[in-house]
């Protein structure tokens, strides 16, 4: 059995990774209990509009992806 090479991820591929709630920020908190409520409800589109929006928000108040 041969080893495999790691998988590197492009720029793009990052992209589609869902974003992390930065730790101690309610509007954070509340954005990624959204997203869970509608991945518990399997309601994708609410998902990806979480997402959205906690990207948003880590740009315009954490100044990150």
């Amino acid at each position: 059995m041969t080893a495999r090479r790691p998988v590197r991820l492009s720029r793009a591929d990052e992209e589609y990774r869902p974003p992390t709630p930065t730790d101690g920020c309610v509007a954070c908190g509340e954005l990624a209990a959204h997203r869970s409520a509608a991945q518990a409800a399997f309601d994708y589109s609410a998902v990806s509009d979480a997402n959205v929006r906690l990207r948003a928000h880590l740009l315009d108040a954490h100044r990150s992806t």
